[in-house]
């Protein structure tokens, strides 16, 4: 299988900024912080991953984090439904450029992802990583480098979530000259959630979450490259995420 390529297209703003829809069920400080206290005390997260469904917490509760990865996180902030300066993405990062390669600020300036994470000292981080590079590396290979980028971050008082790697559709499955198969998707998830276990961190299926019957991502969700979210995605994606939270119990 050719390397994949989650930025083989830039996201699509389709117009103005949405906004993500508050509810009611608010997370307090004091919850965040016992959640933090409770991994920092762990020596595995096998019993607790994958995050199970969780009361939804408000909308506020993203206000404390910050969002890694490559082009499909970089669309949380193209549509608008989060803020830029809580997002340390960029087109075609990869798990293994992560760590060398330097993000560009709005102003210009240049910034490593660990660096503009651990500057901000969110309360929670959510990585998508994985799908650049994955067949051109072994998934022992990716998850080497995913380690690093861990290590990068400090982790006194954030907890990590590491969220699945997206199916994609059917089509991009059978594309003749970049080919992806959620098969080799599910391999390097299910080693992700081990590789997760083991690091104490948190393991966020959005895979599941967006797969259809027939185990792939829906044509109608996606964009034309079969990899990247439509904007009513994103909405999937953070109400996913809203409702899996671990909340230390």
């Amino acid at each position: 299988m050719k390397s994949s390529s989650p930025a083989d297209d830039k996201p699509q703003a389709d117009g103005s900024a949405s906004q993500v829809t508050a509810f009611t069920v608010t997370q307090t400080v004091s919850e965040t912080e016992t959640e933090t206290e409770a991994v920092s005390e762990r020596t595995s997260t096998a019993d607790i991953n994958p995050i199970a469904e969780s009361a939804e917490v408000d909308e506020s509760y993203f206000d404390d984090c910050m969002f890694v990865g490559d082009s499909l996180m970089v669309g949380l902030g193209t549509y608008g439904f989060i803020s830029e300066e809580q997002i340390a993405a960029g087109i075609g990062m990869s798990v293994v450029s992560i760590g060398t390669t330097p993000l560009t600020n709005a102003d210009g300036s240049e910034i490593l992802a660990a660096d503009k994470v651990n500057a901000a000292s969110p309360r929670h981080v959510y990585i998508l990583l994985g799908l650049n590079m994955l067949g051109t590396y072994t998934d022992e290979q990716l998850l080497s480098y995913y380690g690093d980028f861990i290590d990068s971050i400090n982790r006194e008082n954030t907890d990590i979530y590491v969220i699945s790697v997206p199916p994609v559709t059917g089509e991009r499955e059978t594309d003749e000259d970049n080919p992806i198969l959620n098969s080799d998707i599910d391999s390097f998830n299910a080693d992700l959630l081990k590789f997760a276990n083991n690091r104490c961190v948190y393991y966020v299926d959005l895979n599941t979450a967006l797969k259809g019957p027939d185990g792939r991502f829906p044509e109608e969700d996606a964009e034309a490259d079969g990899v990247h979210f439509k904007k009513p995605t994103y909405r999937t994606m953070l109400e996913y995420l809203r409702t899996h939270v671990y909340s230390g119990e």
